[in-house]
């Protein structure tokens, strides 16, 4: 039988305290994570690395941090501008960390936090397929997707890359397509982008979730 892991646990919904998704912006515990991977095909292509940070409403430094590149015994089909792209080499990949180790990490961070990605379905999708092979694991993480909110107040035609938004937002990029240096500047673009919806009347993070699903699909 399959198991739903919904990621928010009951301490973090005390009578003191509202849901996740009704606190304010700038009270809400976030979640960002960033995978590098083979390709973009979560049947058919590996995890190399993962980093996640935790932190709380606006703060610009984090609570905790992680980052771990991902032990695969065959990588003979990444391609060659992979390797390029995230500074990874097949040897830092066959001795990584287990992907189980890693992924319970991940997870034990993210419970009862919002998760903060960009192009979100893509992290999301590479995480599903392995906690389900691992545990039958069903991830229903509450989420938002900087790319996505980004398009949105931007008035784009499409969901921005993480280079557009932090060009359009003014944040210098260093060490793209590396997961710890994507975690910092996905944070980075969320704060910016947190600050924007407040001046547009969001309160919570329900109202920015609404808001841009409305717009988006609009």
């Amino acid at each position: 039988m399959r198991r739903f892991f919904s990621l928010r646990r009951e301490a973090d919904v005390g009578p003191a305290d509202a849901p996740v998704w009704e606190r304010p912006l700038d009270e809400a515990p976030y979640f960002v994570v960033d995978l590098e991977t083979s390709g973009f095909s979560p049947a058919r292509d590996i995890i190399l690395s993962l980093a996640c940070a935790t932190f709380s409403g606006a703060g610009a430094e984090p609570d905790d941090t992680y980052y771990a590149v991902v032990r695969q015994d065959d990588v003979s089909q990444v391609p060659a501008q992979v390797w390029a792209l995230t500074g990874l080499s097949p040897r830092d990949v066959r001795e990584g960390a287990p992907l189980e180790a890693v992924l319970r990490r991940c997870l034990e961070l993210g419970a009862g936090r919002v998760w903060i990605a960009h192009h979100v379905r893509h992290d999301l999708g590479f995480l599903q397929r392995a906690a389900d092979a691992m545990w039958r694991l069903r991830l229903r993480p509450l989420s938002i997707d900087t790319a996505v909110v980004g398009q949105v107040l931007a008035r784009a035609p499409r969901p921005l890359s993480l280079d557009e938004a932090c060009a359009w937002l003014g944040i210098p990029v260093a060490g793209r397509h590396q997961a710890d240096a994507d975690v910092r500047l996905t944070s980075a673009v969320w704060r910016a982008e947190m600050a924007l919806c407040r001046r547009l009347g969001l309160q919570t993070v329900k109202d920015v979730i609404d808001w841009v699903s409305a717009r988006a699909m609009g």
